[in-house]
């Protein structure tokens, strides 16, 4: 039988998501032994992944495209359309991966808030760190 694959950007989506049960994980274990709480994914959280045995969860990769993964979670019909549109053009990921940026600043214009506020106004999102290109 054949089965549903996702693509390369949906599984890296659905990356972040297992990023947010380790970090609830991590709380969990950090409640019970009476240790100080992260609120959101540290190294600590890449290192409980690693140790359960998520060894494809790379680090530098989840903070390159957060920003990618915002701009999902908030507008994901303007995140599909980039997608598409970059794909047809056969551009590389790395030129979607900069155009994610400025759909961002825009939604956070629109609201009057600066990339932090947008970022701590979504569940899914106020688990990450804002990249510093996005905080200048």
């Amino acid at each position: 039988l054949a089965r549903g694959k996702k693509n390369g950007l949906d599984y890296l989506f659905d990356l972040y998501e297992q990023c947010g049960k380790f970090l609830l994980e991590v709380q969990r274990i950090s409640k019970e032994r009476g240790e100080k709480c992260p609120t959101k994914v540290t190294n600590q959280v890449f290192r409980h992944a690693k140790y359960t045995g998520a060894v494809y969860i790379n680090k530098p990769k989840m903070r390159h495209y957060v920003h990618c993964y915002a701009l999902h979670c908030l507008d994901s019909d303007q995140s599909n359309h980039l997608r598409r549109v970059y794909k047809e053009r056969g551009e590389n990921v790395g030129a979607w991966r900069q155009a994610c940026y400025y759909p961002l600043v825009a939604i956070a214009r629109e609201n009057n808030w600066d990339i932090e506020g947008v970022f701590n106004r979504n569940e899914k999102l106020k688990i990450w760190y804002v990249p510093t290109k996005l905080r200048q």
